[in-house]
């Protein structure tokens, strides 16, 4: 009886001391509140990031091409 006891003893001193699953719920945490912090970042900025491609889109698009249509030559003197 007082073996079995010591041994319970023992075992819950162990486990008392082991930080193994410690590090393993702080590591999920801290994955828990950067993925919190990425999705609130995306609610809140994402409609401006996206006003701002489609700026740089609309002011690329009338610059793509030439009067006759054809796309830009990037050095100058192409077809000419």
């Amino acid at each position: 009886m007082m073996r079995s006891v010591s041994y319970i003893q023992s075992l819950l001193l162990r486990l008392k001391n082991d930080i193994s699953g410690a590090v393993a719920s702080e590591y999920a945490f801290l994955i828990t509140f950067i993925a919190i912090l990425a999705t609130a970042g995306m609610f809140l900025l994402g409609p401006s990031i996206a006003d701002y491609f489609t700026a740089v889109g609309a002011g690329a698009v009338p610059n793509a091409v030439d009067a006759d249509g054809n796309p830009p030559c990037p050095f100058g003197g192409c077809g000419s």
